[in-house]
C-alpha cells in the first residue's frame, strides 16, 4: 500500500494570519523525517528535497549533555561518512529536546565547525523529546484529501492537546476490515512546532540551508536497513530487535520489527544519575566523571562498593526497560523481543551488556562498531556506537 505522509509547517508573523505550507505538495519524506524548509522560493525547495542530488551534509544529534557531529553523503545508496566529531553541548543549552540558550549553543558550534574545518552547506539535526508524539489510531478508510482532517479529529479524542502547536506527520501501516467496515492502521507523529522552529533558526544561524529535521528512532531505523543489514551483525533484522539508547538524562527504548520501528519510549534516566551519585560520593570530581566510570565500573563484579551503589541504579533503569518490553508484548499478543542491542554512554559501562542478559533474559548486545560496508572514515580512534543516530540522519531514502 502506498504511504501517505502529511504535515504542515506554521508561519507566524505579527499581525498577519497564519499561513500553511503542505509540506506533502513538495516533497517525498519518509515516516519520522520532519523537514523544516521555510522558504517562500517554492521551486528552490522541490530542487533540494530531490533525493538524487550528490550532496555532502552536516548532521547534528544534539542531546542534553552530548553532541555528535558527522560530516558527509548519501547519494545513490552509497554512504559515506568522513567527519566523526563530539563536544559537549553547554549547560543548559539543550534541555528535553529544546534549545533554551540558542546564543550559546551557536557560538560552541560555530566554534567547532570551524577547526574541524566543515565545509558542507546543508544542515541536518537529530533529537528526541518527551514532548515528541508517536500514536498509532485506527481510523475510517477515507480518501487521501481527507485523511488529514480525519487523523486531526482522531488524535484529538486520543490526546488531549492544542494540534495548533504540532506538526503532524502520518504514515499508513496497514489495512483492516473490522465489523465489516474498512479501517486504516496508521502512525501519527505530532512534533512540537516551537522545537522544529528551534532547529530550524540555529541552522539558519550557522548558515547551513536547513536540509532535514529528523528523530532519532527514525535514523536507527535507517541505519539498521542501510549499514547493519550489510554488517556480519549477530542479530536477525527480520526479528523483533530492541534498540536501547543509554544517554545521559534519557533511554530511548525502540522495538524494530521485520526492518521497521514498531514501538518506541523514553525513560527519564540515565547515565547522569551515576554521575550525581559519584560526585555526591565525594568520589571524583565533576570533570573527570566519565573516564571514572569507564576504568573503574565493573556491573560483574557485584562485591565492590561502587559497584553495588552503582548497581542499584541500573537495576532500576533495567525494571523499567522490562516494564515497556512486557507492555509490548501484552500489546502484541506474546510477541517476543528476540534481542537487544545497547548503545551509547550508559552502555559502555563494563559487564553491561552481560549484566542485563542476566537480568532480562533476552541477549543483550552492546554495539561497539560499524560494518566498513558504506562509511568511510580515517577516524578509527572514535567510538562509532557514539554516532549511530546521527549517521542514520545522514541517509536520506
Amino acid at each position: 500500500m502506498k504511504k501517505k505522509n502529511n504535515f504542515e509547517i506554521k508561519e507566524r508573523s505579527h499581525g498577519q494570519k497564519k499561513k500553511i505550507i503542505d509540506i506533502k505538495a513538495l516533497m517525498n519524506i519518509e515516516l519520522g523525517t520532519l523537514t523544516v524548509k521555510l522558504s517562500k522560493n517554492l521551486k528552490k525547495m522541490n530542487a533540494l528535497s530531490a533525493p538524487e542530488k550528490k550532496r555532502k551534509v552536516v548532521s547534528f544529534d544534539i542531546g542534553s549533555s552530548m553532541i555528535k557531529i558527522v560530516e558527509g553523503m548519501y547519494y545513490k545508496k552509497e554512504l559515506s561518512i568522513n567527519k566523526y566529531i563530539t563536544m559537549k553541548t553547554p549547560k543548559g543549552a539543550v534541555v528535553d529536546g529544546e534549545i533554551k540558550r540558542l546564543e550559546e549553543l551557536l557560538n560552541k558550534l560555530r566554534q567547532v565547525l570551524k577547526e574541524n574545518g566543515i565545509k558542507a552547506k546543508y544542515g541536518i539535526c537529530t533529537t528526541n523529546s518527551t514532548l515528541i508524539i508517536n500514536r498509532e489510531i485506527l481510523i475510517p478508510r477515507v480518501e487521501d484529501e481527507e485523511m488529514d482532517t480525519v487523523v486531526r479529529y482522531e488524535i484529538q479524542q486520543y490526546l488531549p492537546i492544542n494540534l495548533e502547536d504540532y506538526i503532524l506527520q502520518v504514515q499508513i501501516l496497514s489495512e483492516e476490515e473490522i465489523n465489516e467496515s474498512k479501517k486504516l492502521n496508521v502512525r501519527v507523529i505530532a512534533y512540537p512546532d516551537k522545537i522544529a522552529r528551534g532547529y530550524y533558526d540555529l541552522l539558519m544561524k550557522l548558515d547551513l540551508k536547513p536540509y532535514a529535521l529528523d528523530v532519532n528512532y527514525n535514523s536507527i531505523n535507517k541505519f539498521i536497513n542501510c549499514v547493519d543489514k550489510n554488517n556480519e551483525y549477530e542479530c536477525n533484522p527480520e526479528d523483533s530487535i530492541a534498540f536501547i539508547d543509554m544517554g545521559a538524562s534519557f533511554i530511548d527504548v525502540n522495538i524494530y520489527k521485520n526492518g521497521n520501528l514498531d514501538f518506541t519510549r523514553m525513560i527519564k534516566a540515565g547515565g547522569n544519575d551515576i554521575d550525581e551519585l559519584l560526585i555526591e560520593k565525594s568520589l571524583i570530581k565533576p570533570e573527570e566523571v566519565d573516564g571514572f566510570k569507564i576504568r573503574n565500573i565493573d556491573l560483574q563484579e557485584p562485591f565492590e562498593p561502587i559497584n553495588i551503589h552503582v548497581r542499584q541504579i541500573t537495576d532500576d533503569w533495567i525494571e523499567k526497560i522490562e516494564k515497556i518490553i512486557q507492555f509490548y508484548k501484552n500489546k502484541n499478543m506474546g510477541e517476543e523481543i528476540n534481542s537487544i542491542v545497547i548503545f551509547g554512554g550508559s552502555s559502555k559501562l563494563k559487564g553491561m551488556d552481560n549484566y542485563m542478559t542476566e537480568k532480562i533474559g533476552i541477549k543483550t548486545i552492546r554495539r561497539k562498531g560499524l560494518s566498513k560496508i558504506g562509511v568511510n572514515s580515517s577516524d578509527d580512534g572514535k567510538q562509532m556506537d557514539d554516532f549511530i543516530n546521527v549517521i542514520g540522519s545522514v541517509i536520506r531514502l
